[in-house]
């Protein structure tokens, strides 16, 4: 029975989408971990002590002096989850909402713009903590979840398809921006009211890592690419065996400039179906229209 289980989960990794990718690293750290957990409560003794080193080791220190000495933990932190809503929540989120910014711009955004959500998170958090006074109080404790980095998504999404509709369970039909509006509000009352100050704080900075990078993407700054590029190289350098000996000639068509105003073209209709799917939605999109967004995602 494990066979088939462990075969599954092989391909589910190796397949192209990147939402099951996080999904999957994510649920194995937490799975990890709590096996681990059970394991030293039944045989290992000394549970907390040998949990707490764990946690430490792959926690983000909320202290620029502790962060120095552990700077992994900037990226570690936002795969680490200790409690089961915490995780279940998360991924949850991150599978409504990556759905949707994959459809509009590309499933290759995903991963990027998730790490970026929480490595601006992560930063702005560690800021605050250190140089403002009001938050020394906090300084000794450490921050794990995926929360910034799906906050990025999220608001990615909405930024991007303001008017997108989502039928929410006793509420009915609600526009993205509403949503994503009521999570930066809940999250800016959490801080306000010293609930997971550290964790809001992290939200928020991703809430702008998310908003920014869309309205760079609408200007035709696609700060994902050199995170993309630096996974194809590791990509190409783990497969460098099994590389196509065939050979391609380029031939260059067309002139720079003519090259240059055709770039703008597609760009400015790009920008024209995106500010339509703003306004009155996808469905409103012509069919030749859908296929210019299609070809522009890839």
């Amino acid at each position: 029975m494990a066979i088939p289980i462990i075969e599954d989960l092989k391909l589910k990794v190796r397949s192209n989408n990147p939402i099951t990718r996080l999904i999957i690293i994510n649920a194995f750290v937490f799975l990890f971990i709590s096996i681990l957990h059970i394991l030293l409560f039944l045989f290992g003794g000394g549970v907390d002590n040998r949990l707490n080193f764990i946690k430490d080791a792959i926690a983000l220190p909320l202290s620029m002096h502790a962060f120095i000495y552990k700077p992994w933990t900037l990226i570690t932190y936002m795969f680490t989850h200790f409690e089961v809503m915490h995780i279940l929540w998360n991924l949850i989120t991150l599978y409504w909402f990556g759905q949707i910014l994959s459809e509009y711009t590309s499933p290759k955004k995903i991963i990027p713009l998730y790490l970026m959500g929480g490595i601006a998170g992560g930063l702005i958090t560690i800021l605050l903590f250190t140089f403002l006074p009001h938050f020394q109080n906090y300084i000794d404790s450490n921050m794990v979840g995926a929360s910034a980095g799906i906050t990025a998504i999220i608001i990615a999404a909405a930024t991007l398809v303001p008017n997108y509709r989502i039928n929410m369970l006793f509420i009915g039909s609600v526009k993205l921006l509403y949503i994503a509006l009521f999570v930066i509000f809940i999250d800016m009352l959490n801080v306000a009211s010293h609930n997971n100050v550290g964790g809001n704080i992290a939200h928020l900075g991703g809430a702008i890592m998310g908003y920014v990078f869309i309205i760079q993407y609408k200007r035709g700054r696609d700060w994902t690419l050199w995170i993309i590029r630096f996974f194809n190289f590791i990509n190409g350098f783990f497969n460098n065996n099994q590389k196509s000996k065939m050979k391609v000639a380029y031939k260059k068509s067309v002139s720079d400039e003519a090259y240059s105003i055709n770039k703008k073209i597609e760009q400015q209709q790009i920008d024209a179906i995106l500010d339509k799917i703003s306004k009155s939605g996808y469905e409103s999109l012509s069919k030749s229209e859908k296929g210019i967004l299609f070809n522009a995602s890839k």
